[in-house]
């Protein structure tokens, strides 16, 4: 054997060295090639009210952009006030780091007017950038008609406001119902189990006065289907995180859903990595990424300088970790679970990461 064929032998030896190395020690680098700081990246769903030093450079860095969503249109102080910060932070960044999604306006509900005045409001927005329109949980499973019935999220007093928003080609981000793991007993195995712990009130096990978890998702699927030209974004995978089946059924049968995955990446991670990876490559035009972090000082408390630097340095560290979930090969530790990364391709990443977004809400820009 000669020098040069010894060489070569070498190399590889040492290349099958590093990739066992990695395996055995978490996730190593994916089949895309493609590193955390190299590719963009767009949160289509989290709540940043509250200029935070250090949050832009550090979105800049790594290539992130937080669409700053909106939230809860039942307070007309809250409602008002986040969309001023919304705007505020838009403009202070022009860059397009800190975008926003405007929300439903809910307090006149019962009013005459009702659809006209929230196109109004909604117009207003767009007009000083909102790219989107939330529509939260309160509606199915808080607010109350005059008959004490709950109000839900096909009610045809919505339907003139979503046909507006399908005129105007800007996209429903509809957080609609809750995981299944709210009509379900308390198991602390579930990934929700503290969220359900601590907020007692969003849990609806042997609460038959609430409605289902299909009954929310049969409302939803009738707003797909009586507005087929509204693009229709499933916050939180679509309520249906806890088997990627049941979210595939509906993006096979509505040409116009799509889904984001904020705050349920932990629900990914509880099913089989090889039927999630497969479900992201058929699905790759169909799902956005997102994260679901909140600062809001609007409602809380204001941040020290150190609680702004570790609440920055806490968004850096969870953006990371979601990559390495996705992009990464191998096992790595999320949430205090051993679970496999997904090692999805460089294309599909593109398209989940921003691609998607991006055609979805053409004010992104590229």
């Amino acid at each position: 054997m000669n020098t040069e064929k010894r060489i070569e032998v070498f190399l590889k030896l040492v290349l099958l060295v590093s990739l066992i190395v990695g395996f055995g020690s978490g996730c190593g680098t994916s089949q895309s090639e493609l590193t955390f700081e190299e590719i963009d990246k767009i949160d289509v769903h989290s709540h940043i009210f509250d200029d935070v030093e250090g949050l832009a450079e550090m979105l800049e860095r790594i290539h992130l952009r937080i669409i700053n969503v909106c939230n809860r249109g039942t307070d007309r102080f809250v409602l008002v006030r986040m969309e001023e910060m919304a705007e505020e932070l838009n403009r202070k960044y022009g860059n397009g780091i800190l975008p926003f999604a405007s929300t439903i306006d809910l307090v006149g509900r019962d009013e005459p007017e009702y659809a006209e005045s929230v196109i109004e409001w909604l117009g207003k927005s767009f007009e000083n950038g909102s790219l989107m329109v939330k529509i939260w949980k309160d509606v199915g499973l808080e607010l109350k008609n005059p008959d004490g019935s709950f109000l839900m999220p096909n009610d045809p007093r919505f339907d003139p406001i979503y046909d507006y928003l399908a005129g105007q080609n800007k996209p429903l981000l509809a957080h609609l119902a809750e995981p299944l793991a709210a009509w379900l007993p308390l198991d602390p195995e579930n990934v929700h189990y503290g969220y359900y712990s601590n907020n007692p009130e969003w849990h609806l096990y042997g609460r038959s006065e609430y409605p289902s978890h299909e009954d929310l998702m049969a409302a939803r699927d009738s707003i797909l289907e009586k507005h087929p030209n509204l693009i229709l974004i499933g916050a939180h995978m679509g309520s249906m995180s806890h088997d990627v089946a049941e979210v595939a059924k509906r993006l096979d049968r509505y040409a116009n859903f799509y889904v984001e995955c904020s705050a349920r990446t932990a629900d990914l991670t509880r099913q089989d990595a090889k039927t999630v990876r497969e479900f992201f490559i058929k699905y790759q035009d169909r799902v956005l990424y997102g994260l679901d972090m909140t600062r809001n000082a609007i409602t809380g408390e204001q941040l020290s300088a150190e609680e702004q630097r570790a609440f920055v340095d806490r968004l850096e560290e969870r953006y990371r970790q979601d990559f390495q979930y996705y992009a990464g090969t191998g096992r790595m530790e999320y949430r205090g679970k051993e679970i496999e990364c997904l090692g999805l391709p460089k294309d599909v990443l593109e398209k989940f990461y921003s691609g998607n977004a991006q055609r979805l809400m053409p004010g992104l820009g590229n």
